[in-house]
C-alpha cells in the first residue's frame, strides 16, 4: 500500500533512503527491510529533524511499520493522543520489543552491558504473533544501585514477567551472561510448578575461575563493544585521546550520531559498571539444574565454542539435553541480522505455531 498522507510519505521516503529500497509501502517493517539498531538510531533522527516531533528510537522496537510510525508521530503532532515518553524508558527493566500478539511472549534476558536493545533485529525474523520482551538490569536506573546476586535478578524478573505473563509455559532467551540467567529463572519457574517450554541461550558460558580474576573494563573497552548498537565507529573512539570519561563519550555519541539523546552519562557509567559486575556475579554464582532441555546457539567461528564444550560447562546443570546449533559469528557478533535471521529460523520450529 502507498501513504496517503504526508507524514506517511516522510516516513516511509527516510526508511528507503537509510535501507537502500526505491520504494517502501505502508505495511513495510523497518527490520525485515533489513534495518538494525544502528540504523533504526540515524531512522529516528532523520525523523526527527524532517518532521520536527521527538521520535524515540524504542518506536522502531514496539512496531516498526511505516503506517505504526506514522500514526505514533501524527498521534503526537496534534496532541490527540498521549503517548508515554519513551526516550528514558529504553533503560527500564522490562523492554517491550513487539508487545502486541496473540501468543505466549518469548523474553530476552541482557547481557553483560544491561542492555536488551540487540534483541530488537530479532522481532522480524520471529514468527508473526509471537509477542517479545526484553529484561534489562536493574543498575541502569538506579541512583544508587547495590550489589547483587543472580539470585536477586531472578527474583526480580520472575515478577516482571509475570505481570506480563502470570502462568507459563514460558519462552526464554538469553545471550552469554543471558543465558546464565535466563537458566536461572528457568529453574525459579519450576520451583514455582512454573512449565518453562524453551529456555535458549546464545553462546553463554560458566567460566568461574576465568571470572574470578576477569580484567576491569574501561569506558572506551565498553563503548567499542558496543559501536554496532548505538551506530558509531569504534575509530571515533580511538581518535577521541585517553582517558576517556562517561562525559566526554556521551558528548561524542550525541554530536556523531544525531541520536540517543536519552543517553546520558550517568547510563554510560551504569552499563560500564554492568560489564565490570557480570563476572563477580557468575563467580559467586552455583547453578541449580533445570529440568528440561537448553537449545544452544554456539559461536562457532574463528575456534569459538564446539559442542564438545558446551557439553561440558552446561550437561551438569540440566536434565535433558543440550540441542546444539553453530552460528557462523564470533560472540561479540551473535546479535548481527545475520546471525539473529540464523537464529530465529530454528527458534520458530521450537516456538510452534505461536497459538497460546
Amino acid at each position: 500500500r502507498p501513504p496517503t498522507t504526508a507524514v506517511e510519505g516522510i516516513v516511509a521516503d527516510i526508511f528507503a533512503d537509510v535501507l537502500g529500497h526505491e520504494r517502501v509501502g505502508l505495511d513495510d517493517d523497518f527490520f525485515t527491510l533489513g534495518g538494525n539498531s544502528l540504523l533504526a538510531t540515524r531512522v529516528s533522527a532523520r525523523l526527527r529533524e524532517a518532521l520536527g516531533v521527538e521520535i524515540q528510537v524504542t518506536w522502531l522496537f514496539a512496531d516498526s511499520t511505516v503506517e505504526s510510525i506514522a500514526s505514533k508521530v501524527e498521534a503526537v503532532s496534534d496532541d490527540s493522543t498521549h503517548l508515554a515518553p519513551t526516550g528514558p524508558s529504553a533503560f527500564d527493566v522490562l523492554l517491550p520489543i513487539r508487545s502486541t500478539g496473540n501468543s505466549d511472549p518469548i523474553f530476552c534476558i541482557h547481557p553483560a552491558s544491561g542492555l536488551a536493545w540487540c534483541y530488537a533485529g530479532l522481532a522480524p525474523h520471529i514468527q508473526p504473533g509471537r509477542r517479545m520482551y526484553g529484561l534489562q538490569s536493574p543498575e541502569l536506573v538506579e541512583d544508587d544501585p547495590h550489589p547483587r546476586s543472580i539470585e536477586q535478578l531472578v527474583e526480580q524478573y520472575v515478577r516482571e514477567i509475570q505481570a506480563v505473563q502470570p502462568h507459563g509455559p514460558y519462552h526464554l532467551l538469553g545471550w552469554s551472561l543471558g543465558g546464565v540467567i535466563a537458566h536461572a529463572v528457568a529453574t525459579r519457574f519450576r520451583h514455582l510448578g512454573q512449565r518453562v517450554s524453551l529456555l535458549a541461550m546464545l553462546d553463554s558460558r560458566l567460566r568461574e575461575a576465568e571470572s574470578a580474576a576477569a580484567p576491569e573494563f574501561t569506558v572506551r573497552d565498553i563503548l567499542v563493544e558496543l559501536s554496532d548498537l548505538i551506530g558509531f565507529d569504534a575509530e571515533d573512539f580511538d581518535a577521541a585521546g585517553a582517558p576517556m570519561s562517561p562525559e566526554h563519550a556521551t558528548e561524542l555519541i550525541h554530536m556523531r550520531t544525531g541520536a540517543f539523546e536519552f543517553l546520558q552519562s550517568s547510563h554510560v557509567k551504569r552499563i560500564v559498571a554492568s560489564f565490570n559486575d557480570a563476572p563477580r556475579l557468575v563467580a559467586n554464582y552455583q547453578p541449580p539444574a533445570f529440568d528440561g532441555d537448553v537449545v544452544y546457539f554456539a559461536a562457532a567461528a574463528a575456534d569459538g565454542m564446539t559442542e564438545e564444550l558446551a557439553d561440558s560447562c552446561w550437561k551438569p546443570y540440566i536434565s535433558g539435553s543440550l540441542k546444539y546449533y553453530p552460528i557462523d559469528a564470533t560472540h561479540i557478533h551473535m546479535t548481527t541480522p545475520r546471525a539473529l535471521a540464523d537464529i530465529a529460523r530454528v527458534l520458530n520450529t521450537y516456538l510452534g505455531d505461536g497459538a497460546s
